[in-house]
């Protein structure tokens, strides 16, 4: 380490040790590990003393130079006039370098002559002697030294000498015992600096600064200061100039850089202790955990070595405790001469696993280390990974398992960290997961895997889109028959891959040699909850049991943990709420879900919970909030990443995107690749009924049509439920209304009607409102408002929007003018509320239709136009043989006022009786006026 001769040093410190040193003569002995430190305190006592009158003399010891006879006796002479003599001089035996023999206890003759040149100097001007860090000082030089000190009393010589501590190489330890005992001996010892003392320093060196560039109290400064540095007088100079330097350029922040690094591992080396540094590293890996006892361990189990390395660090304001601060501790770390970091770390790992010391800490050492290798093996790391998952600590787990793949492994041991691999990280890293089911499919054929292995491999081949792959395990696992602990594992998949695939579960059976269905269902009771409340999902479907299904629902979800369950149960358990239109239980569900997440974050379940809550929000009719939160689903996982779920994430956006009235973006998702098998069941069902609706939307009516009858072999042939064929059915009978085959729609319809007879759902809403589109106008409104009333009641905001549109309309052809326009009205309104851009678009061209055709008809009747729209509502009902007194009832008006609209009409049109206004009105505007 250089020395820093101009290093200030705080105020209070320099001060307090030169008033307590006797003014006149005396010795200074300046003690401590900080070598600049030392150097500083010294030079601040020359200038001041040079400052006086004085002179000062000053000399160096220096590594290597111990050998030197008088080397730093001469540095000292060198610098004073007339004692040229005393080193030249060949009868000199106080300097003479070839007197040979010398009694270090016995001043020869020429020590005197040095001291009388001395005092003589000193009678001219006040003498300092001042000699920098004495542990390199030689013998001869101690010798003249020694000589000197004893006689300073009466003199105006002052000698400072500074010792650095906590050395094991020295050579002058007798020197300074000597000279501690003299009784005007003034001996200073210098150590880390106190929080108070680092506090004044900073208010001394940021006196100048303006107020505006550091808004830091300088009481907050001083303890940061004091926890990175821990009072080492070097490094507080360093931060605080670093510091002072920001604040010049207006940042008020602090650099805890490669200066700070770099003075760290040069005071580490710069302590001549043997094997200082590999202990300061050995403590810096073990870092807040370190001891004596386990850095002993760490030492070749040297506990005097390990209590040596930590004095000398704590002497340094290193350590905090038993362990090093943070960033001293990494600047040790990171050096890249430390070549012994991964031995040290698996080391340290061992010590830590014997002393029983949470398992968090060891995968961070062995994971640092980057292999496996003495004191550890695989069985041994594998072991720990046991434990750690035991205890629930992933994290750990997956750090430990990551260490053991870049480890030299066989084929079946590979297979098995894979395995371990795949469990804690296929619901927080769907891209690992997905780069390590190919070869663990692989370790499956080979028969490498247990059979729970499979059937966890089957779920998750499943999730991530390999659904070919998942029908091939489960095919592999019939010819093996598990363990008792595996049957519950082996039946949850094949429940979950029967839902997700639409596969008849007599079809899925699971007939293992030896083995016998009722012992399946006893081991099985371990997970009764979901492997029963699965079972029974399409059986209640089927029977139409709404209460059912729920109580089904909830029970899966209740055991649901986002931590450890994977996301197909909750997926099975959202869609049974939203098909029975539990809507509200659905949002609470997702509200608690979300909640669990903060502690255990995990890409995977936030996106299948933005996507069911999406679903949710479609259902209400919030396009704006569904369209939010599918972009939020593909911000957690991208579209490659959903595997066999993409097809209900593109069906979900293909939807909302049409109703919208976003048919561009709707065709461009449909553009996006989807595999061939996610489109088989629940997926590929609701995948082809937003296509369809997607084709009718641009009217592409034929198309439409080949979609929804697709959605219906879909049904039959996997069996599909989950109440999605009222969607599709009711999709067909709108499309073949749309192209004409109206008996058609019309069968369709009132077969689906019959089933629904006495509910209210909004299936059977959706129903009456096409029904009533095949009706004749006298029947549609009462259709129509038995359809709005269900919709309104089960909260499906978005297709009763569609129905007043339609009631609006039948309003119009029944006359009902003023009743007509309330409800296009509310439909319009409700239209934008949903932000369902196509139903707006569809009103309005509507309204621009009738204007543009009333328009066109006063124009060819301009008698008519002369009416007003009072007249014009009365003169329609006295052609059709309303009476006065129907018409005033019709219009809420007095018989009276119906005279007088009357009386004007005929003036107006030039006619004098009722009967002569049948021949003013073609059937054409008549037919206008009734939807006016």
């Amino acid at each position: 380490m250089t020395t820093d001769a101009g290093t200030k040093l705080p105020r209070n410190v320099l001060v307090s040790e030169l008033e307590k040193w006797p003014g006149g003569d005396g010795v200074l002995l300046i003690e401590g590990p900080h070598y600049t430190a030392k150097t500083a305190l010294l030079s601040a006592i020359s200038e001041r003393t040079s400052a006086s009158g004085a002179r000062v003399l000053g000399a160096t010891g220096w590594p290597g130079e111990h050998l030197s006879s008088y080397g730093v006796l001469t540095q000292l002479l060198r610098q004073a006039d007339g004692a040229d003599d005393l080193i030249t001089h060949p009868g000199s035996r106080a300097l003479n370098r070839d007197s040979g023999f010398y009694n270090p206890w016995r001043a020869p003759l020429g020590h005197h002559d040095l001291y009388r040149c001395l005092v003589k100097m000193a009678e001219q001007r006040p003498l300092l002697l001042a000699v920098d860090d004495i542990n390199h000082t030689d013998l001869a030089s101690q010798d003249a030294l020694r000589f000197l000190a004893r006689r300073l009393r009466g003199t105006h010589i002052r000698l400072v000498l500074t010792y650095r501590t906590g050395q094991t190489v020295s050579y002058c330890d007798d020197f300074v015992t000597d000279i501690r005992r003299l009784p005007y001996t003034r001996v200073a010892r210098l150590g880390p600096l106190s929080l108070e003392e680092i506090t004044d320093y900073v208010g001394q060196m940021t006196a100048g600064l303006d107020d505006r560039r550091t808004d830091t109290p300088t009481s907050e400064i001083g303890r940061k200061l004091y926890t990175i540095s821990g009072g080492n007088i070097t490094l507080v100079q360093l931060l605080l100039s670093n510091y002072r330097d920001a604040a010049v350029q207006g940042r008020d922040e602090w650099a805890v850089g490669a200066n700070f690094h770099e003075t760290v591992r040069a005071q580490v080396k710069g302590v001549e202790l043997p094997g200082f540094t590999k202990g300061a590293r050995a403590a810096a890996v073990l870092g807040r955990l370190c001891s004596p006892y386990r850095l002993s361990r760490l030492l070749d189990g040297d506990p005097f070595q390990a209590d040596r390395v930590l004095r000398a660090l704590q002497e340094l304001g290193m350590t905090e405790g038993d362990h090093l601060r943070h960033h001293v501790g990494q600047a040790l770390i990171d050096d890249p001469a430390f070549i012994e970091r991964a031995d040290l770390h698996l080391n340290a790992a061992r010590v830590l696993f014997d002393d029983g010391v949470a398992v968090e800490h060891i995968a961070a050492h062995l994971t640092a280390a980057g292999r496996i290798r003495a004191p550890w093996d695989l069985p041994l790391v594998m072991e720990l990974v046991g434990r750690t998952l035991e205890k629930g600590n992933h994290d750990a787990a997956k750090a430990l398992l990551r260490v053991a793949q870049s480890s030299d492994t066989t084929a079946a041991e590979r297979s098995a960290i894979d395995m371990l691999l795949l469990r804690t990280e296929w619901l927080t890293n769907p891209a690992l997961a997905a780069s390590l089911m190919p070869p663990l499919v692989a370790a499956a054929r080979r028969g490498a895997l247990q059979v729970s292995d499979m059937a966890f491999l089957t779920r998750a081949l499943t999730l991530h889109g390999f659904s070919d792959r998942a029908g091939e395990l489960m095919d592999l696992i019939r010819d093996v028959p598990p363990q008792a602990d595996a049957w519950a594992e082996v039946l949850l998949a094949r429940i979950l891959y029967c839902v997700w695939h639409g596969v008849p579960r007599q079809h899925a059976q699971l007939v293992f040699r030896g083995t016998d269905e009722s012992h399946a269902f006893r081991v099985s009771s371990q997970v009764p909850w979901l492997r029963v409340a699965l079972d029974k999902v399409p059986d209640l479907l089927k029977q139409s049991d709404p209460a059912g299904a729920v109580f089904a629902a909830e029970q899966i979800l209740e055991t649901i943990r986002v931590k450890s369950s994977g996301p197909e149960p909750f997926l099975v358990a959202s869609l049974l709420l939203l098909t029975t239109n539990s809507l509200s239980k659905a949002q609470e569900w997702c509200a608690r879900l979300s909640h669990s997440l903060d502690a255990h974050p995990s890409p995977t379940w936030k996106a299948v919970l933005s996507y069911v809550k999406a679903k949710v929000s479609f259902q209400l009719g919030d396009l704006g909030a569904a369209h939010r939160l599918l972009g939020e689903a593909l911000a957690h996982k991208r579209w490659e990443e959903w595997g066999g779920h993409v097809a209900f994430l593109a069906a979900l956006q293909v939807e909302t995107l049409t109703e919208m009235g976003r048919h561009e973006e709707a065709a461009a998702v449909l553009d996006c690749q989807v595999p061939p098998s996610s489109l088989q069941g629940i997926g590929g069902l609701l995948y082809s009924l937003a296509r369809g609706r997607h084709h009718m939307a641009m009217n592409r009516v034929h198309a439409a049509i080949a979609e929804f009858e697709n959605c219906r072999y879909l049904q039959t042939c996997h069996e599909t439920d989950f109440h999605l064929s009222a969607r599709w059915q009711c999709a067909l009978a709108e499309a073949y209304l749309r192209s004409g085959r109206v008996d058609e729609a019309r069968k369709i319809l009132l077969e689906y009607d019959g089933q629904l007879l006495g509910r209210e759902t909004p299936a059977r809403g959706v129903t009456l409102r096409l029904l009533a589109m095949t009706s004749e106008p006298d029947q549609r409104i009462p259709l129509l408002k038995n359809s709005a009333d269900m919709l309104e009641h089960t909260n499906h905001w978005l297709d009763l929007a569609y129905t007043l549109s339609e009631l609006a309309c039948a309003y119009r052809e029944t006359t009902e003018l003023g009743l007509a326009r309330t409800t296009l009205r509310r439909a319009q309104r409700l239209a934008q509320q949903c932000k369902a851009g196509m139903l707006q678009e569809r009103i309005t061209m509507d309204a621009i239709s009738e204007v543009t055709q009333r328009k066109s008809t006063d124009e060819h009747h301009e008698e008519f136009a002369a009416l007003s729209s009072a007249e014009q509502r009365v003169a329609l009902l006295a052609v059709q043989g309303h009476t006065n007194r129907e018409i005033s009832k019709r219009l809420y008006i007095t018989s009276s006022t119906v005279e007088q609209h009357l009386t004007r009409i005929y003036r107006k049109l030039h006619v004098r009786h009722r009967e002569d206004l049948e021949g003013m009105f073609s059937p054409a505007l008549m037919n206008v006026i009734s939807h006016t």
